[in-house]
């Protein structure tokens, strides 16, 4: 026998080690193919930002109110000033500074021109501009000579490589008259890329099908394939597996080691059970006979002490074969040497309770636990809990019959009635529910229970355990306070009632603020579908179908209002009346809401008003900065920004230095104060300052600024 125990152990564990191999090999391959999706996800993120920048830019281009000037002298064929050229140089290093430091430079070339404009002023060409034959936009990579075929100019400008992207220079949707370009500095992209990427690994960017970059190696296929979100003609492949961390496979080493030990400690425990329970054959061998042959010296005395041990050591060692013998057939061993592999509903196995299953039949009901009106669970909760629910067991249980109990969580509770009869009555467990709700009444809660069918093979306790919990569905119509047991709803085929127009019909109450016609209509949906005395699983096609519905009425009347409500789909163990309940108390926040955010709507523009009149008043007032105003009116200083983006096209600052200049330009003109008192009375206390802005926007110093006669 000792023997038989060695071969079964052996292979139990030769199975489990090369389950584990297996498994780390599937976790490995799972890991590399994750670990290439999240490079993949990170580079074509780094790029797809630095594109998106450029497409931004050539957007603020368009839409730029100084820009309109080049775009207008040029339709009309108009020469463009110094003034202009001051202007259009300004905005390009603006928009340029303020898209950070992974752009290189922004050009506009117009056609047929030899001006081309950029940040650090205008560039002249060799011979007109002519755009090449490509479709607008496009991206590419190398340097502006070789995109536009520069050939005699060397500036370094045009001769430095780096991703280029390129689209029609217009004003807003007006007709091209131009190209406008992004320099992207390469060097930075690549070496950012090269950053993300493991050893041997790889990126190569493709546009409308063709190589434009490539960073680290290039072999065999692509581990990856992603396209761009800024452009869908840019795609990103990925090439290369980096090595498996070698952690992992210290943690397969160091389980191997474990499961080896555990073998060695089985091998004994085989041996030690084996020689125990041999035992008898010697013990009917010393009935005749002394260790060494001779007859015993009191024989009879001898047989019937032996014949007591015997029926005694049989006794003991049925008992043990009865009660490790479920687990042995059900595989069970090696689930529990596994440390508890198949999370928590595994672990009920290893509880002290369960494993004393002395009976041949076994009953799984969950006891789950609900609060009544408003109350919070306390830190003493679960203390309680199991001191009533260890007092309820030890009332019921008897010399053949035993309840164990686990604590899934404080809430849900499995009791196991462990019985000799296949058949346990269904009295005993709405007496249980019946001591169980008169001993938390004090506490509040309500019990329901959900009771699977009688077994007697341990190997199906999961199963069990989970019918118990799907018979707690019987809550979703009948309420709690109840027993449900497992296969009671009969198969039957329902279809569940939603009203058509039910979201239109929704979106109309909400718009009218109309609480009755809310609660009128999901009372009449819960009413008709309570009433079709139907099975769980079409009440939650009911409740799938709901949360939906009541979402797109709420966007649809109240869209961004509602967004700090945070709305969540109703789940978990609830009756349908307690679903219906919680989307009615959603739609009525919503609804309050809406009234507040229509009261207070007119009252919301009025701080603009407010802020726009009080820098007009006092613009030439010093302290007058961002921060001021944003302290002042108890908006943020985006706020601020936006706010005369929109209503002058233009930033805070560059608003209040037109208005202080042109106050500035009226007070030289009218004459009767010194440069240094008119920018004093401007809001310019520093000369420098007052002579670099006013040059600025009026193109000459102050002292040369003469007024028309």
């Amino acid at each position: 026998m000792f023997f038989s125990y060695i071969l079964i152990i052996a292979v139990s564990f030769s199975l489990y080690a090369v389950f584990l191999v297996y498994q780390n090999r599937r976790i490995d391959d799972a890991q590399a193919e994750r670990d290439s999706e999240l490079t993949l996800r990170e580079a074509a993120d780094m790029l797809d930002g630095a594109i998106g920048i450029a497409q931004d830019v050539v957007r603020d281009l368009r839409y730029s109110t100084v820009m309109r000037d080049l775009y207008m002298a040029t339709r009309l064929g108009n020469p463009v000033d110094s003034y202009t050229d001051y202007a259009i140089q300004t905005e390009l290093k603006g928009i340029l500074s303020s898209h950070g430091a992974s752009l290189y430079g922004v050009s506009i070339f117009l056609e047929g021109s030899e001006r081309a404009y950029s940040g650090g002023g205008v560039l002249y060409l060799d011979e007109p501009f002519i755009a090449p034959a490509k479709e607008q936009p496009f991206l590419a990579v190398g340097s502006i000579a070789d995109i536009f075929g520069f050939k005699n100019n060397k500036r370094y400008y045009f001769q430095k490589r780096g991703m280029i992207y390129c689209d029609s220079y217009t004003y807003r949707t007006g007709v091209g008259i131009g190209c406008c370009c992004v320099f992207i500095d390469a060097d930075r992209t690549e070496s950012a890329l090269s950053e993300l990427l493991d050893q041997g690994s790889g990126v190569r960017v493709l546009y409308r099908g063709e190589e434009i970059l490539t960073v680290g190696g290039i072999t065999g296929e692509a581990a990856g394939t992603r396209s761009s979100d800024a452009d869908p003609e840019v795609v990103y492949e990925l090439y290369g597996n980096g090595p498996a961390p070698a952690g992992r496979h210290f943690v397969l080493y160091g389980m191997l080691l474990i499961l080896a030990l555990v073998f060695l400690f089985f091998v004994w425990l085989a041996y030690w059970q084996s020689k125990r329970y041999y035992q008898p054959i010697g013990v009917l061998g010393s009935m005749v006979s002394q260790g060494d042959g001779s007859p015993r010296e009191d024989e009879m005395d001898g047989i019937i002490g032996g014949i007591r041990e015997l029926i005694g050591e049989k006794n003991r060692y049925h008992e043990k074969i009865l009660t490790i013998g479920p687990y042995a057939g059900a595989g069970m061993l090696q689930a529990i040497v596994a440390g508890g592999e198949g999370g928590e509903k595994l672990s009920v196995l290893t509880d002290e309770d369960f494993l004393d299953l002395k009976h041949l039949y076994y009953v799984v009901s969950v006891v789950n636990l609900a609060y009544e009106g408003n109350h919070a669970a306390d830190e003493g909760l679960r203390e309680r809990l199991d001191g009533i629910i260890r007092q309820t067991a030890g009332t019921w249980s008897t010399e053949e019959r035993h309840i164990a109990w686990y604590f899934r969580d404080v809430f849900n509770i499995y009791l196991i009635v462990n019985d000799d009869e296949p058949e346990l009555s269904e009295d005993l467990f709405f007496n249980l529910r019946r001591q169980l709700a008169a001993a938390l009444e004090p506490e509040h809660l309500l019990v329901t229970m959900g009771v699977d069918r009688p077994r007697e093979e341990i190997a199906e306790l999961k199963t069990a355990c989970e019918s118990a919990m799907n018979a707690l569905e019987g809550m979703l119509r009948d309420g709690r306070g109840e027993v449900f047991f497992a296969g009671e709803e009969a198969e039957r085929r329902v279809d569940y009632y939603f009203p058509a127009g039910f979201t239109e019909q929704l979106r109309g109450f909400l718009e009218r603020r109309d609480r009755g016609g809310i609660h009128g209509l999901l009372f009449e949906v819960y009413k008709k579908n309570l009433e079709l005395a139907a099975p769980a699983d079409v009440y939650h096609a009911l409740v799938d179908e709901l949360y939906p519905a009541v979402m797109r009425a709420i966007k649809e009347t109240a869209g961004l209002t509602a967004v700090h409500l945070n709305i969540r789909r109703a789940q978990g163990l609830m009756t349908l009346q307690e679903i219906f309940d919680y989307y009615d108390a959603v739609l009525m926040s919503v609804t309050d809401l809406l009234e507040q955010d229509s009261g207070s709507r007119e009252e919301d523009a009025l701080p603009d008003e407010e802020i726009l009149r009080y820098v007009d008043e006092h613009f030439c007032d010093q302290d007058i900065s961002l921060q001021f105003l944003s302290d002042h009116f108890r908006v943020s200083n985006k706020y601020l920004l936006l706010l005369y983006k929109q209503r002058h096209g233009m930033t805070y600052l560059q608003y209040l230095q037109n208005k202080r200049i042109a106050r500035a330009a009226e007070m030289i003109r009218r004459g009767g104060f010194s440069l240094a008192e008119i920018g004093e009375r401007v809001g310019y206390p520093n000369q420098l300052t007052f002579r670099r802005n006013f040059k600025a926007v009026m193109g000459v110093n102050p002292s040369e600024y003469a007024a028309p006669q």
